[in-house]
């Protein structure tokens, strides 16, 4: 097909196979930018001008996708050359445009025919797009990538030399081998790397690319976006950082409550030793007075002890790297009954429970987590009214995980909900019973460490679940526990 058009895109001539291809019953054909698109009207512009300014240079060539009378997208090859025409004068040049049809071409060479709607998509604030005619060693890009890399001259002849000159130097062998690498493979990649604007700003992009094919089999071009990721990778640095720091102090934090737990034992034995010895030679010889100091003595050490154990246990979450294996929650459940069985029978708790399934986890750990939680629903039930602990599970479908907030990838999930009829709490301390020392309520009445439920949170978190509690209103408190069947093994 071939078009004869002046440098505004006004058509001077256009064959029949042309018309045949895109002219429809009300098409304008006064234009040959009737059938482009602004983004393609100002490339083909640019194109000619090149052309123009550098006869002997490729470049007269580029792919464009152009809506046919049909209404199908298809793919040409577009050349552009200055001509004389007979009628004006030779500073008047005309451009004849040939347009061989690239839809039958392999479909290597035209997968990227929906390139306009690409570029549309890209270029915007984020995003610049490139072609790079690899014969030829010339790059068409568009205007963004003159302000990703602080270009002022929009006049100057782009190539890859001038390309790679704005890789900094850290990044250059890295780029280099990855366009490299595409080409040869003939797959899309991306890759990050620094870049050094014309003005000596250092900035941060993210490469795309794409080489297309020849009939020979050899890449032709290599087509794709760059992107200002400068502001996004400072905010992923200062964040990763954060978390390093984070991860350390918490480390640090783990290894002293280890060690201090663990170093306070000794001198508690003692304390714990002498006062008995005290209590069983001098018991008939000590007064009232005294015999009540020894009592909180011994009361005291036995509360240290406690909370000195749970401070060890909570530690040890915090580095547990125990194997995951099958685990029957059902049996577990027996297991916490049998042990708590004193507790039970002496409150007259009632505990039904439906069967609970089997899930992927750390058996000591499960045991953990159900013996406090029975424990806490029986520490705090109603004076004068029995406990009553009912627990209950179902699977969640895909909607409820992600309601709750669990990642998917293909892993199906529980939710154990263990509800009693204790005093409840007020609902603004939902959250907060789950943080270590955290007491709603003052030892003389409810003794314990404060650490249970933030065991029970260390767990389920290992366990890459969630657990939360909920008052209700005139009944007592509710736990909901949702852990996955299988962990995911990425």
């Amino acid at each position: 097909m071939i078009v004869i058009s002046y440098e505004d895109l006004h058509l001077h001539y256009c064959n029949k196979q042309f018309e045949h291809t895109f002219v429809g019953n009300n098409t304008d054909t006064s234009s040959f930018a009737t059938f482009l698109s602004e983004e393609q009207q100002l490339r083909l512009k640019t194109q000619m001008e090149l052309a123009k300014k550098y006869p002997d240079t490729q470049n007269k060539y580029a792919i464009y996708s152009i809506k046919t009378a049909e209404g199908n997208y298809r793919s040409f090859y577009i050349y552009a050359a200055p001509v004389k025409s007979s009628k004006q004068s030779a500073a008047e040049l005309y451009h004849v445009l040939l347009l061989p049809d690239l839809s039958k071409w392999p479909v290597p060479f035209i997968s990227f025919d929906t390139r306009d709607l690409f570029l549309e998509q890209f270029n915007n604030d984020q995003f610049g797009t490139f072609e790079w005619i690899i014969p030829a060693d010339k790059v068409y890009w568009s205007e963004r990538l003159y302000d990703i890399f602080e270009m002022t001259d929009r006049e100057t002849l782009l190539t890859r030399a001038l390309l790679a000159s704005y890789i900094h130097p850290d990044d250059t062998a890295n780029v280099n081998e990855f366009l490299s690498n595409i080409l040869k493979s003939s797959k899309p990649g991306n890759i990050k790397a620094k870049v050094l604007t014309q003005k000596g700003n250092i900035k941060i992009i993210q490469l795309i690319a794409e080489p297309l094919k020849a009939k020979n089999g050899r890449p032709f071009k290599l087509v794709g976006s760059v992107r200002d990721i400068t502001e996004q990778y400072r905010i992923e640095e200062d964040l990763k950082r954060n978390v390093t720091e984070l991860n350390r102090s918490n480390r640090e934090l783990e290894e002293f409550a280890y060690v201090a737990s663990h170093d306070l034992q000794e001198p508690l034995r003692k304390i714990s030793t002498f006062s008995d010895r005290l209590s069983d030679k001098y018991q008939d010889k000590l007064e009232d007075e005294a015999k009540m100091y020894l009592e909180r003595i011994i009361a005291s050490a036995d509360s240290a002890r406690m909370l000195i154990d749970n401070l060890l246990e909570f530690s040890r979450l915090s580095r547990s790297n125990q194997p995951f294996t099958e685990v029957n929650l059902d049996f577990v459940l027996r297991e916490v009954k049998t042990e708590l069985e004193l507790v039970i029978e002496e409150t007259g708790t009632a505990v039904r429970n439906e069967v609970l399934p089997m899930v992927e986890a750390v058996h000591s750990q499960m045991k953990q987590l159900f013996t406090n939680i029975l424990g806490n629903s029986i520490k705090f039930r109603k004076a004068d009214v029995p406990p009553a602990i009912d627990i209950t599970v179902s699977e969640l479908d895909e909607a409820g995980a992600i309601k709750a907030g669990m990642p998917l990838n293909g892993i199906r999930y529980y939710k154990i909900q263990i509800t009693d009829n204790g005093i409840g709490f007020e609902e603004e301390y939902s959250e907060k019973i789950f943080q270590i020392f955290q007491r709603l309520h003052a030892k003389s009445e409810y003794p314990g460490s404060g650490i249970g439920l933030a065991i029970c949170k260390k767990i389920v978190d290992n366990h890459f679940g969630d657990i939360y509690a909920e008052n209700i209103p005139g009944q007592g408190a509710r736990f909901t526990i949702i852990l996955p069947a299988k962990q995911y093994k990425s």
